[in-house]
This record gives structure tokens, sequence and C-alpha cells, in this order.
């Protein structure tokens, strides 16, 4: 079981610094890393929103996940494959015995690369504005009603609205980063581009849809870190071009993105790949606060129509269907399949149903531009299509539009998105309840509510399953979300690339990696 804290006399859990990471990461043997050089990282997509920790929003390893964690560093980081969390910047995190409290002690010393200093105080700033409403940042739920105070200059006091035993996965995954206050003051909005943090790097220069340049942070708090002098993200679009930008010499590491295909091509190109699998993946989310999938009957139709084994392989080849919200390796994950198995007939009978009702069914799947999406906005409607009584048709938008559309305004029907749940504390609280950060479909069920904070409010192992079956048993008959394909996260490399540790949904620690081999 990946570290929870446990009801022991003192109801305190110390995150040890020599905490390893989890041990389902696969990695090639690598030959010790050498100190200096320039490494470039190929990722997908431009950070759309800037740079601003406040405003995170497509935190995933081929947008700004790589970019913020070179930058600003991390508090606490998770293990991607586990969800055991482990200190960075922080040095540990304890939480009372009804988790309502929790203790943040950091490193000593610490510096933002403007010379100020990553304090208490600093912590509780970046916190508070999230909080402040006039922030308008997409993290403010993760905090609702939370109060910050700096007990002393290396000591942040959070005294949580309710109880949260899970809180310190929340940090690690979503509360990680934080920015420099006087940076911050200055200018907010010049911030976003021109962002300061404690990182190993620092950024150099910015040419957007093109490059990002970054520069050893003389200041890191870890002596002999980061190990490259030089680090550079460049944006390509195309996975395929990720792949032979580092096969060419071009680059030393690629996000390739969505597709696990990409795999073996990476591997067949003489490229190395280190890789986590954990829970969740990618999701359709149906729309439940408008019609037509505010009828729980249009989404039993949709989900009826498909074979979700068969929509792994065609959409993803060589991949497989997940059968849970939960990894293949998590104590919550039941011994068989929990998806809905296809049932065309059912799925018929429940369109011409609707169609009765003088409510035949016509939505849009909307989708973004990558090929993986794109093929699975493709099989819904190939295979939705032999029905009667539906109509399907796709729109795809490019990640700004998306942004847009789907996650701001919520005006779609039919999407998806990636949600790694290597724990279910933080991604899956949320995802489903009725609060959730990430709740994009508007769903709400109470006795999921009462589920999820049971899962998060207990330290008791039992407790816990009971609570997350109970979760996956219901979101399984109300389905606003349908899992389709397992996740794994990775990045593939050269041979020259060490060091290579996945954190979070997948992005990388970037004081470890370093230049080494031939």
């Amino acid at each position: 079981m990946p570290h929870r804290l446990t009801a022991a006399a003192s109801a305190l859990i110390f995150l040890s610094a020599a905490c390893s990471p989890g041990a389902q990461t696969q990695q090639a043997a690598q030959p010790a890393p050498g100190k200096g050089g320039t490494a470039t990282v190929v990722l997908g997509v431009e950070a759309v929103r800037g740079l601003d920790p406040a405003q995170l929003f497509n935190l995933t390893p081929s947008g700004d996940a790589n970019r913020l964690s070179a930058i600003f560093g991390l508090l606490f980081w998770s293990d991607a494959s586990t969800g055991e969390v482990s200190p960075g910047l922080g040095e540990s995190l304890t939480a009372a015995e009804d988790g309502k409290v929790w203790t943040m002690k950091l490193r000593a010393g610490l510096k933002f690369s403007d010379g100020t200093p990553l304090d208490a105080e600093a912590v509780k700033f970046n916190y508070d504005r999230i909080a402040d409403p006039k922030t308008r940042s997409p993290l403010a739920p993760l905090v609702k009603g939370a109060t910050f105070r700096a007990s002393d200059e290396r000591t942040l006091v959070i005294e949580l609205a309710r109880g949260n035993l899970g809180f310190d996965h929340v940090v690690a995954t979503s509360l990680a980063f934080v920015g420099s206050p006087a940076a911050i003051r200055k200018d907010a909005a010049a911030f976003a581009q021109r962002p300061v943090g404690a990182g190993p790097f620092m950024l150099r220069e910015w040419v957007r849809d093109d490059h990002m340049t970054l520069t050893r942070n003389p200041s890191y708090h870890q002596q002999g870190a980061p190990l490259l002098d030089t680090l550079t993200f460049k944006v390509i679009a195309d996975p395929a071009q990720r792949i032979n930008a580092v096969a060419s010499g071009q680059a030393q590491a690629a996000v390739p993105g969505s597709d696990l295909s990409f795999v073996q091509r990476a591997k067949g190109s003489g490229l190395q790949v280190t890789q986590a699998a954990a829970g969740g993946g990618p999701m359709l989310i149906f729309n439940t606060a408008r019609a037509p999938f505010d009828d729980a009957k249009a989404r039993k139709a949709v989900v009826l129509a498909l074979n979700t084994k068969e929509m792994a392989q065609i959409v993803d080849p060589g991949s497989t269907t997940p059968g849970s919200l939960y990894g293949a390796s998590s104590p919550f994950r039941p011994a068989a399949s929990v998806l809905p198995a296809q049932n065309v007939a059912e799925a018929q009978r429940l369109l011409d149903e609707l169609a009765a009702a003088g409510e035949p069914l016509s939505f849009t799947v909307s989708m973004p531009a990558s090929g993986f999406f794109r093929r699975t906005a493709e099989y819904l409607q190939s295979r939705l299509s032999t029905l009667r009584n539906i109509k399907v048709e796709i729109e795809v938008l490019d990640n700004a539009a998306l942004d847009r559309k789907v996650f701001t305004n919520r005006d779609f029907a039919l999407s998806a998105q990636i949600v790694p749940v290597a724990d279910p504390e933080p991604n899956l609280y949320k995802l489903l309840h009725s609060g959730g950060q990430t709740n994009y479909m508007g769903y709400a069920n109470d006795e999921v509510d009462a589920a999820l904070d049971q899962g998060r409010d207990s330290a008791d192992e039992a407790t816990r399953r009971e609570a997350y079956t109970t979760v996956e048993r219901l979101v399984m008959t109300d389905l606003p979300v349908l899992p389709y394909r397992s996740q794994i996260a990775y990045t593939v490399h050269s041979a020259k690339l060490t060091g290579l540790t996945l954190q979070g949904d997948g992005a990388l620690l970037y004081d470890r990696l370093g230049l080494g081999g031939s």
C-alpha cells in the first residue's frame, strides 16, 4: 500500500528524505551521469496559460508539468506508479490524528532564483493567493476554507476546513509549485511569462510554440545539482516527430503523449523508455449537467454499445483495457473487471426508448487533435453509427480551443481526458466529487461524495478499501465516465540521458538528470 497516515498514538508521519522511487518504474541500467552539458526534452504542447503556479491547468507530462518541475522544483512529489509521497524542497509533512491540521517543514536556507527566501511566509503567500477568489485559480477548490499560518521561518501550519488524511497527496500532485512572492507582487501577469521559482533551472529564453531554454540555478538547495548546464524544452506537435528528434540526436528525451504504441516504436529505433504503470487513464467523460447526457439512459446506451477491449486495441494497438478505475497493483482493484459488458441489444432498446419519447440521441464528440484522441472519436462514430436512432458528429479541437470549450465553459456533450490514479487521493476525488476540481462532467451523487470523503478521512486500509469499492460500484452504474485504456506514463530517451525518475502523472525530476554513456 502506498504511504498513508496511520492511527498511531502520536498520529504523526514523517516523510523520509531517503524514500526511493516506486519499484514499478521500469528503467534500463544507466551509467553514472557526468556534470555539465545540454539536454533537450521534446514536449507536445505549449504552455497556453503561462507558468503561474496559481493558474495550473495542463498539468500533464507533455504539457506544463515538466516545465514547472524544472523551474519551480517541488515541495513534495509523488511516485508516478505507487503514489508514494516523498520530500523535495519540503523536508516533512505531518498530520494531526484527524487529518485536519497539517504541518509542513521546509528545508533550511531555501531561496528563489531572484535571491529572495523560500520560507514559510512564501508558501503561505502562494497558498493564500490560490484561495483568493480574485485570483480565479483552478486550484482554489483544493484549499477552500483552509487557513495557513507560518509558525516560524521554516514551518507552515495548514488547517483544513475538514479532515483529509490524504492531503499530502494533494500537495504533492497539485500544490507542489510555489513562486517568488516578490516577483508576483511586482507584476503577476508578467510573472506567468517570466516565472521565478526555486527549482534546479531558471528561464533564459522563451520563444512561443518553438522552444524554452533554461540554465542551471546556482542557488538551488541541493549541493551538486542540477548536473546539466542547460535544459531546453522544444515543442513538436506530432508524437512520431518527437521520437524522431531523439533518434536523430536533435533531442535527448521526448514525451510522445497518449499513445502507448510509441513505446515499441521508440525501442525499435534503439531508444530507451522509462515508464510507470498506474491506474485510471484515458476516460470518456459525459456532460451529465445538460442534454442529452443528463439522462443516465443515454449514457448507458452509448457505453453498452461499445466493446472496450476492442476499443483499446483499435485506438492504441498493443494496449489493454483497464477493467477498473484502479491500477493492477492497487489494493483497491477488484478481482474481476467492473466495466459494463457490451450489450448491443440492450443499447438499441434504450435508444429506441429515447426516440419513442421524442428524444432520439444526437450529440457531438469533442476531442483534442492528437492521433490517439482522434482515433477515439472515429471509433465512437463508427461503432455507434451501426445502431438506429443515434447520430454522432465529431469536432477536433486544438489545445486552446479544447481548454476554452470543454474544460472552462463546459460546452460539450462527450469528450475525454486522461486521469492517472496511482492512488485514489487526490485525482479520483477531483474527478468524481460534486465539488471536484476536474469534475467537468457536472456529476453529482451524494453517496459517491460520502464514500470519497470516507476514503480520504480514514487511515484504516479496510475502511478505505470499502469506501473506494463503493465509489467504483456507483460510478459504473451512473457512468459519468468510462475508462477505456490502461495507463502507463513514459518518457522516451537516448542512452546518454541518465537519472530519469517519473513523478506525478509522469513528469521528470530535473535535479537528477545528467549526461553519461555513449
